[in-house]
Parts: structure tokens; C-alpha cells; sequence
């Protein structure tokens, strides 16, 4: 809620922001990718994709803020007991740009926090029925990535990020992933 509220505080004045600017100051980029299980989510979960959306606000040329929403799907490994789950992650954050007039790719480094809500579908062990589970927790994620530009109006976005949740796993430990994924960042 924070996030949405300095988007819109901010984006108040984006477009005298923008006549003046060399850069879009606000951009949005659907993401597409994929996600590997770690730590304790490997021993039930295969790698699957990741689909999201991203909003960002860019401050001045070496900062930015994001929001991001991004759908994770986690299918059972074969020979794993449970049912097929996901997760959906709000996050928001920084994003630090490393420029340079001498390349036209800058790469990034964000850190992000928010809401990840994983759910569990039910299942059936020895004719007893598990009902399905879903559970809320706060998250933190981190990881580096580029943009490269393909024209006026848009670049092209890849990103690495490890998530971390925090919560409360039956096995008592937290749940961690690492996320790869590509996109178009349209400039608005």
C-alpha cells in the first residue's frame, strides 16, 4: 500500500517531469519466466514458469521505484506427496541503475519486500483427503538485472532475484526460490 501510495504521490507530476527528461520517468513491463525451487520447497516442487507485471517510477537517472506482482507456479515432483501449489508475490522497492554514456544497457541491482501468499491444492493419501492451504507471509527479494534498449518506446528487461519468505512452513523453516525472468519494459 505504501508503494501504491508514492506511485501516486509522485506520478502526480510525470508528465511536465517527462518534457523535461531525457527518460520515461514511468514504465510497465508484463514479465514471463522461470522460478527454481530452493531449499526445502526442492524436495516436493519441480521448476515451472513465472508470469507478472511490473510498475516502475523512475526518480532520476540512477534511481527507481518498482511494484511488481508476479504469479509462481510450483508443480509436485513425481515422487513427492502433496498436491500441485503457487505462489503470488506483491513486492515493492528500490531499484539502483548503473549508467554509463559509453553503453546503452544499463544494468540494475533492486531489493524488494511485500506479501507472498502461497497456495496448496488438496489432496488424497490412503483415502484420506488433505484439504488445500493457503497461507500469507511477509518476503524480501534481491537480485541484479539489465535493461537493453530496443527503440524510443520500449526495452528489453532481464532480471535474476532470489526470494526469501518468511513463515510458517510445516517443516518450520522458511521457503526460498530463485526467479529468472525476461520482459518488454514499455515506456508510458
Amino acid at each position: 500500500m505504501f508503494a501504491l501510495l508514492m506511485i501516486a504521490l509522485l506520478s502526480a507530476n510525470v508528465a511536465e517531469a517527462q518534457k523535461a527528461s531525457k527518460y520515461p520517468l514511468v514504465s510497465i513491463s508484463p514479465l514471463g519466466g522461470v522460478q527454481f525451487p530452493m531449499g526445502n520447497l526442492t524436495d516436493s516442487y519441480d521448476a515451472s514458469f513465472n508470469a507478472g507485471l511490473e510498475f516502475a517510477l523512475r526518480l532520476n537517472r540512477e534511481t527507481a521505484l518498482f511494484l511488481n506482482g508476479t504469479y509462481y507456479n510450483m508443480p509436485i515432483k513425481d515422487d513427492a506427496i502433496g498436491a500441485d501449489a503457487y505462489y503470488i508475490a506483491i513486492t515493492a522497492g528500490p531499484r539502483y541503475v548503473f549508467t554509463s554514456p559509453k553503453i546503452k544497457a544499463q544494468f540494475f541491482l533492486e531489493a524488494g519486500a511485500g506479501v507472498y501468499i502461497f497456495n496448496r491444492g488438496d489432496y488424497t493419501i490412503n483415502a484420506v483427503t488433505i484439504p488445500s492451504e493457503t497461507t500469507t507471509n511477509f518476503g524480501v527479494n534481491v537480485g541484479p538485472g539489465v535493461l537493453i534498449p530496443l527503440g524510443k518506446v520500449a526495452d528489453l528487461i532481464m532480471k535474476t532475484k532470489f526470494h526469501y519468505t518468511f513463515g510458517d512452513e510445516p517443516t518450520g523453516g522458511s521457503r526460498t526460490f530463485l526467479g529468472v525472468v525476461l520482459g518488454v519494459d514499455f515506456k508510458l
